[in-house]
């Protein structure tokens, strides 16, 4: 593991004003305004304040994770470095890769305490409280791995998803694959179509995967079978959504669908004017899409009718779903614009707005109330956490 020094600053940022009383006249000191482009009073008015500001720890950190009570990251070294969100500290860092393969994702286990980060061609295991490399005298926990480098049989062209010790991802040559991390092995696989580029979805059981050909499949995640097959207009490559029984897909060819999880029967389709390329987010009974040219539209999750059922579309919010306020609205990130907005969920009305211009991602640690990590483009983390709500 990498030591390095603690190069950081971080603190909670308040106001601090004085007076100098000095031959009968008053100084003021100057008011923080900002810190790295973030506008002190637009996030107030936005009911968010900061919690803490890490500056400089490392550069270029890409593949953001959050875990429990940790910020995972990968930086410009290829280094995974690992931060605790409750005070901004840097708690350690460690190689992995080396710009030898190319990085995809970072799952992290927390009944056995480990990290993996899945490449294409092998998975890289930690342990999550030191960073150190596993082993079974410093890990005896069940599932956990001593196994640091794992090598693929497929080759990987997907993030994983984590589900007890086994990741799921889909390979190269089209291939939804379980490998089991605690022995370092693939123990399943199940051919979509000739490759796959979409992060698969789980949910109660069942895999939803997509092919680059518009193949998609819901599969038992115990016996590696298909539950059905459908070969839809052209390419998903936004991940699925599960819900309620329902998986909400999101496509290419136009066309967002609700179809039943177990039978693959269709419950609504709607014909939009564009590709769709996010993920549909369901709150309670509505689904939000973004729908470029549109902008975000809210449906009926349970659609009555077979066409779907549109509610409202914001032409002025471009941005995807990140997390519901105290409030109940909807706090939408738009990464293209770099701005926050806040989205009445019933009129579909803006009812605030932050333009956050020198943050490149936004990241949320839960889906209701969450609280926000902004890292900037000159590397600092900022942790942002609501305020208490007047209504």
């Amino acid at each position: 593991m990498r030591k390095i020094p603690l190069l950081c600053f971080f603190a909670t940022v308040g106001f601090v004003c004085f007076s100098t009383l000095s031959d009968d006249r008053s100084k003021s000191a100057p008011t923080i305004g900002s810190t790295h482009g973030v506008n002190l009073s637009e996030l107030r008015d936005l009911s968010y304040r900061i919690d803490w500001v890490n500056q400089q720890t490392a550069k270029d950190l890409h593949l953001a994770t959050i875990s429990g009570n940790s910020l995972y990251a990968i930086d410009e070294y290829e280094h995974l470095v690992c931060y605790d969100l409750e005070s901004g500290v840097w708690r350690w860092s460690s190689p992995v890769g080396n710009h030898v393969y190319r990085l995809l994702g970072i799952n992290i286990n927390e009944d056995t305490r480990q990290v993996y980060v899945n490449s294409d061609s092998v998975i890289y295991a930690f342990e999550s409280d030191t960073g150190n490399l596993p082993t079974h005298t410093e890990n005896s926990i069940q599932g956990a791995t001593d196994k640091a480098v794992q090598k693929l049989h497929w080759s990987a062209n997907t993030p994983a998803i984590l589900t007890d010790t086994t990741l799921l991802y889909g390979s190269r040559n089209g291939e939804l694959v379980w490998h089991d991390c605690s022995i370092g092995f693939s123990s399943k696989t199940y051919s979509i179509a000739e490759t796959m580029s979409t992060k698969p979805a789980l949910k109660d059981g069942v895999v939803v995967a997509t092919a680059g050909n518009g193949s998609l499949a819901s599969i038992d995640l115990k016996n590696a079978r298909a539950l059905w097959l459908i070969q839809l207009l052209d390419a998903v490559v936004a991940t699925p959504t599960i819900s309620n029984g329902t998986v909400y897909i999101a496509g290419t060819d136009q066309y967002l669908r609700a179809i039943d999880l177990y039978s693959g029967k269709p419950r609504w389709k709607y014909l939009t004017t564009a590709e769709l390329t996010d993920s549909p987010i369901i709150i309670g009974d509505s689904l939000y899409q973004r729908i470029p040219g549109v902008g975000l539209t809210a449906f009926s999750a349970f659609a009555p009718d077979i066409t779907g059922e549109k509610r409202w579309a914001v032409e002025k919010v471009n941005g995807i779903v990140i997390t519901t306020t105290p409030n109940n609205r909807l706090l939408c990130w738009d990464s293209e614009n770099r701005i926050l907005q806040e989205v009445d969920t019933k009129l579909g009305s803006i009812t605030g707005t932050l333009a956050l211009p020198t943050v490149r991602e936004v990241l949320v640690d839960k889906f209701k109330n969450g609280n926000l990590i902004l890292i900037t483009d000159d590397d600092a983390i900022i942790k942002l956490i609501p305020r208490l709500s007047l209504n």
